[in-house]
């Protein structure tokens, strides 16, 4: 088509009767049909239509259609929208109707009304022309000053919106690329604007009349926007001074107190920035962390991957990247700790001396890999705190019996909901240093299952070649895990994975002699129990024949846990005795006192301590210390469990 030939819209148009809104030329407007007429309109013109020329309808505003076909018309408005139909949407909820997407060409007049069913149809005439505008400066002489008051106001109002919205930034460019004529229809449909205001413009056929009636409907939505610029800063202005003087005020009644209120969550970013900057992570880590506080200052607090990404930079600025402890070397120091806390055990403790020889003469030495395998109850756990306590570093122990999820280890990805670091990453968080002991307790007992395998998700971790770059899942970015200690425990190597035994340096811890467990009872199990019950050596006393009988009547074990709940069996009875001759001393009676004189006297002559729990002797205070023998072990304990073995 050349250059400024004029585009005619057909002259008999089926016309859309429409009620709650008005469509003014270049705008467009989605509407709902529903009404007998304007759903036949659909059906037969629309919907059935092949041609560009059967996608043109006419739009009648403030019209309604009837409810009935038997209905008359009612009377039309005599101006209406010629329009092109975009989209057509049906639905059947909760009632059937269709949903039309049409966009304004052009004003048109209706002439004759030539026929009403099964829908209105008109002849119509039309009013603007509808160009391809290739020459703008011709329009702007023509037009006047009118027009370039309308523009220049058109240009304040956009500019009074955030021009980052893309919305805002194409009108923008609409407003010096399009014809001056047909801004005035585009703008009143964009302002806030009555639908009896609409009316009134698509009423104005001619344009200088048009011009005469937007402009102070711009003027209205300038100063309404200018009132709320006011409001929102004065609003800002408050809370700043609210803040100000926010720390100086105290309630003091009741329990509320509002000596320190949070920030401001623009604060609490600026903050968490800066502690980022000052931070000491990787390039990597601080790469990505900008990156990602870069996205939160552009989000809005009510998107829920606000409350995930800023979790996330709050976990890696607390992590300890470069932060550790400096190790004690003392060999000596050392062996007497290890010998303090733990007998026997010779094969651990050379080892943990090596370690500390070799890191004396190699200050970069990567953390070695140890499995400690035996029998339940033999003293894996506590000395590998016992390991933690000689070298001075953080201890944190990590139970891998039943883990069936490779997420335990490596964490969860961020894209799902409730993500979370694994076990690693949180302990190197809890422990605040990179070089703690890691005790992964009972590696014997992962499991499989659908989630992965976590012995696989392991190899990584206990790899010293590897683990340098340890990558959580959840962080995303390399960790260096080459200074953690790891020591693992197990209760046998046949289920441990081939490719994970091969990692570490497997150390066998059998069980204890007799003669072992006699000196272990004796050195820690009992002084512990006596603690635990609030008791002292001058109350109770276990000779080590009597420690030899639990051991080998009364437990059956590699290791100790066995006996010393058996000791702990007996310090319980000997605190109700004990508690009740502190009763009966309070409160003594005559007759009751000559009696315990006799039975002292029985006691001493017979010399039978285990004679405590006897009938006779229930009322009186027992003597100090109690002796624990075989009688006083049988009336505890019961009989015997198992016989001595005679060969």
């Amino acid at each position: 088509m050349a250059a400024g030939s004029a585009i005619q819209i057909p002259t008999r148009l089926p016309l859309l009767l429409t009620h709650e809104s008005v469509l003014l030329p270049g705008s467009t407007m989605r509407t709902s049909v529903d009404s007998p007429r304007n759903m036949q309109l659909v059906r037969s013109r629309l919907l059935k239509g092949t041609s560009l020329r059967s996608t043109i309808i006419g739009v009648i505003p403030n019209t309604s259609d009837p409810t009935s076909d038997c209905d008359d018309l009612p009377n039309l408005h005599r101006i209406g929208t010629a329009a092109l139909a975009v989209q057509v949407v049906g639905s059947n909820w909760p009632k059937p109707h269709y949903t039309l997407l049409v966009t304004g060409l052009c004003r048109f007049q209706i002439l004759q009304l030539l026929k009403e069913k099964p829908y209105p149809v008109a002849e119509v005439q039309q009013l603007d022309r509808l160009e391809q505008f290739t020459n703008g400066h011709k329009s702007e002489e023509e037009l006047g000053e009118l027009s370039e008051q309308f523009y220049k106001y058109a240009v304040q109002l956009v500019e009074m919106l955030d021009m980052s919205v893309p919305a805002v930034a194409k009108l923008r460019r609409l407003l010096d690329n399009l014809p001056r004529e047909a801004l005035p229809d585009i703008l009143t449909s964009i302002i806030r604007t009555s639908n009896q205001e609409k009316l009134q413009i698509l009423d104005a056929v001619r344009l200088e009349e048009r011009f005469k009636m937007t402009i102070p409907l711009l003027v209205r939505q300038i100063e309404g926007l200018k009132l709320l610029q006011k409001t929102r800063k004065s609003k800002q202005d408050d809370d700043k001074r609210v803040v100000a003087i926010r720390p100086n005020r105290r309630i003091t009644h009741g329990s509320i107190t509002e000596d320190e209120e949070e920030e401001e969550d623009h604060d609490d970013v600026v903050m968490l920035e800066k502690k980022i900057r000052t931070s000491s992570m990787s390039e990597q880590a601080l790469k990505v962390c900008l990156k990602e506080i870069k996205r939160l200052k552009k989000m809005p607090q009510s998107m829920p991957e606000y409350a995930l990404t800023r979790n996330y930079l709050e976990l890696m600025v607390e992590l300890p990247w470069n932060k550790s402890t400096k190790d004690r070397l003392e060999i000596r120091a050392a062996r007497i700790v290890l010998d303090n806390d733990h007998y026997a055990m010779e094969k651990l403790k050379k080892r943990v001396l090596e370690y500390l020889a070799v890191r004396q003469l190699k200050n970069n030495l990567k953390g070695p890999i140890l499995c400690f395998v035996g029998p339940p109850g033999v003293g894996k756990t506590s000395v590998g705190r016992s390991i933690a306590k000689t070298l001075g570093r953080e201890f944190h122990r990590i139970a891998l019996g039943g883990v069936c999820d490779q997420s335990d280890i490596r964490g969860h990805r961020r894209t799902y909901v409730g993500s979370m670091p694994g076990r690693i990453i949180n302990g190197l968080k809890t422990v605040g240093v990179n070089n703690p002991v890691f005790l992964l307790d009972e590696v014997d007992k992962l499991a499989k299952s659908l989630q992965g395998d976590p012995a696989a998700a392991l190899l990584e971790v206990l790899d010293p070649e590897q683990n340098h770059s340890f990558t959580d899942h959840y962080l995303n970015v390399a960790f260096d895990l080459s200074q953690v200690l790891f020591i693992a425990t197990a209760n046998t190597t046949a289920t441990i994975p081939p490719a994970l035994l091969d990692r570490m340096e497997v150390i066998q811890v059998p069980g204890y002699t007799q003669e072992e467990k006699i000196e272990i009872a004796h050195r820690h199990l009992i002084p512990k129990q006596l603690e635990l019950h609030g008791l002292t050596p001058q109350q109770i006393q276990i000779p080590q024949v009597t420690t030899l009988g639990i051991i080998t009547r009364y437990t059956r074990e590699a290791g100790v846990r066995a006996l010393d709940r058996k000791l702990g069996a007996i310090c319980r009875a000997v605190a109700v005795k004990v508690a009740e001759g502190q009763h009966r001393e309070a409160k003594p009676d005559r007759a009751e006192v000559g009696e315990g004189e006799d039975c002292k006297e029985h006691i001493t002559e017979d010399a039978k301590p285990e004679s405590i729990s006897d009938t006779a002797d229930l009322s009186l205070p027992p003597e100090m210390p109690i002796l624990i023998d075989f009688h006083a072990l049988k009336d505890i304990l019961g009989p015997p469990m198992y016989d001595m073995e005679v060969t």
